[in-house]
């Protein structure tokens, strides 16, 4: 063999049979540290301090709430809530009950703070640790009510319960957030008019000073942050400083046939109020999810949450009711309800109620268009953003042939065009429901969309722009249907939506300035 063969041969086969082998798996990544939170309504996310202790936490962290509305430390155990929250298998438990173990309560739930309580407090202790699971009780948030004779003291009756977690942490060294002295000193060091500001409006009217509201949530979540890095060192590199984004899931917004309607909510970083988005997944009236659907599914609505968390929007993402076991229009009735409910708690969540803009993709598109053109007080919105909606039903009758599979199951209809489908497909048309007086309307599309075909957003833009509506259009170049790709193919695209959207949802009430 020549020199220079037998050189190139010894020089390239090793790189050649290195090239040929597989990369390297990557490394799994490792899990999330879990905090499991157990306790009252006190502490749940609708009116207690777990609502806002998610927003301490960095992204390492994954937080199971079980606390349950009306427990005590016997009750929850009883109702089958403790062997949730142990199922979940948490590294950290924080644990608080006194609430509802005080006298008047029921049999049920009442328990003696020197035997009875402190015996189920050590009961949830010894099972966390059995379970390899670290312990760390906090003792009750206060109620919210000053003395009559000196109005600048907190009256607590919590203290006896809140001193038998105290002794109870030091027998079994176990870490101890003082919630209840701490929440007091806050309070009066606010004195009782700022402290009001927390206070819950009960459905009577009356002020609730047991539960949390609006920022009261935040502040007294950062009074159980600031403890706990304190007693527990090892959570201080996942615990922030300021409250970030968090997210709440499953949380009902109404209900509706026996059937519980859940939405999602991402909490936006800081001070509100801010805009609020819903958003309303696609799938043919028929599938989809608020949050999860399978890899490559085109009702996928995740790309929306990180630019709109990332602009500080406050944003709903609604599951419905589906075709073809829920026929049409309970699905839309569903969006209706979720406004409405969206409308009334808003607030709670850092939401400006005034500021609501509606996202829709595919027939989570036409929904809010619908939703949008046929104007009911009730449901009025300031935007809404359509992804490749369907806003007419007739436009692709003839390539189709008749109704679509999706129409089918939604109508409970053939095929077959008839004069009483044609007449529901043109009052389900939001083209057909234009009128001025409309809140303005963002359309992006597809160029390639052959699921919903372009024309129907350019048909939908000039019918609304003719009738002196604002209605902008964005074509992505060479997008299909699902918009997952769409950033891929245009980078800028969701900038410019979160611009349009800061454009039309001005805080100051402002009218938008033209786009030209």
């Amino acid at each position: 063999m020549k020199t220079w063969l037998r050189f190139l041969l010894l020089g390239w086969l090793p790189a050649l049979a290195q090239a040929a082998d597989p990369p390297a798996p990557a490394a799994p990544a490792a899990p999330k540290l879990h905090i499991v939170l157990v306790g009252d309504s006190t502490v749940n996310d609708g009116g207690g301090w777990g609502y806002g202790f998610r927003q301490f936490l960095t992204e390492d962290v994954v937080v199971t709430n079980t606390a349950q509305n009306g427990r005590s430390s016997k009750s929850f155990r009883a109702e089958g809530y403790w062997d949730k929250a142990l199922a979940a298998k948490g590294d950290y438990y924080l644990i608080q009950f006194g609430h509802n173990d005080q006298p008047g309560k029921g049999p049920g739930r009442e328990t003696d703070p020197a035997t009875t309580f402190t015996e189920n407090m050590a009961r949830y202790v010894d099972e966390v640790r059995t379970q390899g699971g670290q312990p760390i009780l906090v003792t009750s948030l206060t109620r919210r009510n000053f003395s009559k004779t000196d109005p600048k003291r907190i009256e607590s009756t919590l203290t006896p319960w809140a001193e038998a977690v105290k002794k109870l942490g030091v027998a079994k060294k176990v870490p101890v957030i003082d919630l209840h002295a701490l929440s007091i000193a806050y309070c009066e060091g606010i004195g009782p008019e700022r402290t009001a500001g927390f206070n819950f409006p009960d459905q009577a009217g009356k002020n609730d000073t047991t539960h949390l509201h609006g920022e009261g949530r935040v502040v007294f979540a950062r009074l159980v942050v600031d403890e706990l890095r304190k007693a527990v060192p090892a959570l201080a590199p996942v615990l922030r400083t300021e409250p970030g984004a968090a997210k709440l899931t499953d949380i009902q917004y109404g209900e509706a046939g026996g059937q519980k309607l859940l939405l999602d909510v991402g909490v936006a970083a800081g001070e509100g109020p801010h805009p609020v988005a819903i958003l309303v997944h696609g799938g043919g009236w028929s599938r989809g999810d608020k949050f999860r659907v399978p890899a490559g599914d085109s009702a996928d609505i995740t790309p929306w949450f990180a630019p709109l968390t990332a602009a500080k929007f406050t944003w709903f993402s609604i599951n419905y009711r589906l075709a073809p076991q829920h026929r049409w229009p309970e699905g839309f009735t569903d969006l209706q309800t979720a406004i409405r409910w969206v409308k009334a708690h808003a607030a709670e969540y850092g939401g400006d109620p005034a500021r609501i803009a509606l996202f829709g993709h595919s027939s989570g598109g036409h929904v809010v268009c619908l939703a949008a053109t046929l104007i009911d007080d009730s449901v009025r919105v300031q935007a809404v953003v359509g992804y490749a909606p369907v806003t007419n039903h007739e436009q692709d009758l003839p390539v189709r042939g008749g109704l679509s599979m999706s129409l089918q199951g939604l109508l409970n209809r053939p095929k077959a065009l008839t004069p009483e489908s044609l007449g529901l497909l043109r009052e389900l048309s939001p083209i057909n429901h234009v009128r001025p007086g409309l809140p303005p309307f963002l359309l992006i599309h597809g160029e390639k969309d052959k699921t919903v075909p372009l024309q129907q957003s350019l048909d939908f833009q000039a019918k609304l722009r003719a009738d002196g509506n604002v209605c902008d259009l964005m074509v992505i170049p060479g997008a299909g249907h699902a918009f997952a790709d769409w950033e891929r193919l245009d980078p800028e695209y969701p900038a410019r939506m979160v611009a349009w959207l800061s454009e039309h949802l001005r805080s100051d009430g402002s009218p938008a300035a033209p786009i030209h």
